[in-house]
């Protein structure tokens, strides 16, 4: 009977968990915030590139690593941010538009990136490589407005 019962309740308790860690770590790194002005609920099409890696948060020393985990799709002028259907229940898919983000260059120790900001929401900070940088300005045909890292 005490088998059985662990049984039922160890899956119920970790789909709890996994809920509970996903929804804590969407509201650490500023998607849940990010969501209530970039909210994407449409059909994704465009140019699209999977497995890819991000960091987001509101300081450096407060970064969720998105390891890996993200789909980052150029589409009609908008950058949409979708991560893997496991995290999806408390980090919906964004859609920015390109319009609304400001980029700027850093370095931190020894690796160089791209930190990218969006016009309504200036305090999260989108971490991601100088590569994918790129790869978002030649699939948007234009580059991303400039700002220094101490305007942010």
């Amino acid at each position: 009977m005490t088998a059985l019962l662990a049984f039922t309740l160890f899956p119920v308790a970790f789909m709890a968990m996994w809920i509970g860690v996903m929804w804590l770590l969407s509201r650490i790194s500023g998607w849940h915030t990010l969501a209530r002005h970039y909210l994407y609920r449409g059909e994704i099409r465009g140019v699209s590139r999977s497995f890819q890696g991000a960091m987001l948060g509101y300081s450096r020393w407060r970064l969720v690593r998105y390891r890996g985990c993200l789909t980052v799709t150029v589409d009609s002028g908008m950058l949409i941010l979708k991560p893997w259907f496991i995290f999806g229940a408390s980090q919906p898919p964004l859609a920015i538009p390109l319009e609304e983000l400001m980029r700027a260059d850093s370095t931190f120790l020894f690796w160089t990136f791209c930190e990218l900001r969006a016009v309504r929401e200036q305090r999260i900070m989108i971490l991601v490589s100088q590569r994918l940088a790129r790869w978002i300005e030649s699939q948007a045909g234009s580059p991303i407005r400039s700002a220094q890292a101490s305007a942010f």
